[in-house]
């Protein structure tokens, strides 16, 4: 049982930092290239590694004079750890924006028939 509650509070994590607009910006663009549910787990997978990209570039794109590094706790547990945890938000936002579009747009089609 202690797993179980390990995992909801992951996705629970995972869903409390997408819900920002940064990461709903990221799920929006995300969804606008999936084009069937197959493509849902490598698409959160790359929402994911932009995520992280914008986070590490953000002090050098705001002309904060950062430099580009690899995030400093790469090697680490911790950022593994927070990884998953923005893997499984963004599968949990991405997927509900695609059943939002997939119905949106298939109701859409047959009215145009």
């Amino acid at each position: 049982m202690e797993y179980v509650d390990q995992a909801i509070a992951w996705l629970r994590d995972g869903f409390a930092n997408i819900n920002n607009p940064k990461g709903l910006l990221i799920a929006l663009a995300a969804v606008l290239f999936i084009g069937s549910w197959r493509q849902w787990v490598p698409v959160a997978l790359v929402a994911t590694v932009i995520h992280i990209a914008i986070e590490v570039l953000a002090p050098v794109l705001s002309g904060g004079g950062g430099e580009v590094t690899l995030p400093p706790d790469l090697m680490q547990e911790s950022f593994w750890t927070r990884a998953l945890v923005l893997f499984l938000g963004y599968l949990i936002i991405i997927g509900i924006f695609f059943l939002i579009k997939s119905m949106l747009f298939r109701g859409g089609a047959k009215a145009a028939h």
